[in-house]
């Protein structure tokens, strides 16, 4: 009987818990002994080859932390995980970046995050999230769309995806080269506690983790202090002061975090596919990405109240966007509106 075996039938028998894995390892050398030990004191009792064989009928890896494919970066932190199950196949390991956010974010914050994933993904980023609704998924798509690999830590097997709805993203990051990974084994549904134990792992596999729209009790905080205390970069982008969404992320910028408006600020920081000043000039900020697409689509000029109508924005941060777009040579004043220069 393998190692892996044995510690795929232990962490099914206790249901991902990672206190009784530690007990288990503390006490026997080996899980193989751990196994053996506790099958003769009829503690657990089950067929655990069966069980592999239904782990290997369901595509799914089992990576232990002593084996060279294990995420480099995740052993250092405290409480690595004792394994991690795969599906799919985990990028290179050195330029994973964590986004995170509320899972009730605004349309700006969904957008602010597709562009940093987008950008730090054509930057040679691999983007980690947690695949929930808000950021998570926006950022795991931006950097699909970057043409980047994205990896999903699941905070239920690798096998469940939740929400269910976010199914067709998951399929994309597997056939996108990304992968989705997990410490708990196939079958175990997704307790709150998990969320909490599962963000230490998002951190955990990043050099850095970028915060997005995170309010004052929101779980990308917790994942900020793992960050922390993983030795890993935090960086926040901030948001209107009274806007409780930004709540978390101000304090977080306060206890000095990093505040950043531009994902070429993070890239620059690690010199991955860095620009020159007036190329990163030119880059569109998410405003001017949402008034360029909607100005594109448009057979005739449209008007100030026109744009913001459409695009959700006030009418004031349009016409700050679209003086803006105006300097830049990237929308003209046309017939009484503003059209594509």
């Amino acid at each position: 009987m393998t190692e892996k075996i044995s510690y795929h039938a232990l962490n099914r028998a206790w249901r991902g818990s990672y206190q009784s894995l530690s007990a288990a390892r503390e006490q026997y050398p080996t899980w193989t002994a751990a196994w053996q030990a506790y099958q003769k004191q009829r503690v657990i009792s089950f067929d655990c080859e069966n069980q592999w064989r239904e782990l290997e009928r369901k595509g799914v890896q089992l990576i232990l932390q002593n084996e060279s494919a294990f995420p480099r970066l995740l052993r250092e932190i405290p409480w690595p995980p004792h394994g991690v199950y795969v599906r799919g196949k985990l990028p290179d390991p050195e330029r994973y970046l964590a986004i995170v956010g509320t899972r009730r974010a605004t349309p700006q914050g969904r957008e602010t995050a597709h562009w940093f994933a987008e950008e730090l993904a054509r930057g040679g980023g691999t983007i980690v999230s947690g695949l929930a609704f808000g950021i998570d998924v926006a950022a795991h798509t931006g950097c699909l769309d970057g043409q980047g690999q994205a990896v999903a830590v699941l905070a239920s097997g690798p096998d469940e995806i939740t929400p269910r709805t976010n199914r067709a993203i998951a399929e994309r990051i597997l056939a996108g080269a990304g992968a989705i990974i997990s410490e708990y084994p196939p079958d175990t549904e997704p307790l709150p506690h998990r969320f909490l134990e599962r963000n230490r792992i998002v951190s955990g596999l990043s050099r850095g983790v970028v915060i997005i729209e995170a309010p004052e009790r929101s779980g990308s905080l917790a994942t900020a202090r793992f960050a922390l205390e993983q030795n890993r970069d935090v960086f926040v982008v901030p948001g209107p002061i009274r806007h409780p969404n930004f709540v978390g992320s101000h304090k977080l910028i306060q206890a000095g975090a990093d505040l950043v408006t531009h994902p070429q600020e993070i890239l620059e920081r690690y010199g991955w596919a860095t620009r020159s000043a007036s190329e990163t000039e030119q880059f569109a900020s998410p405003e001017e990405q949402q008034i360029i697409r909607f100005l594109g689509d448009q057979i005739r000029p449209a008007g100030i109240d026109k744009i913001a109508e459409s695009t959700k924005l006030d009418t004031r941060t349009v016409s700050e966007v679209i003086t803006l777009l105006i300097l830049k040579g990237k929308v003209a004043e046309a017939g009484g509106g503003y059209a594509i220069a």
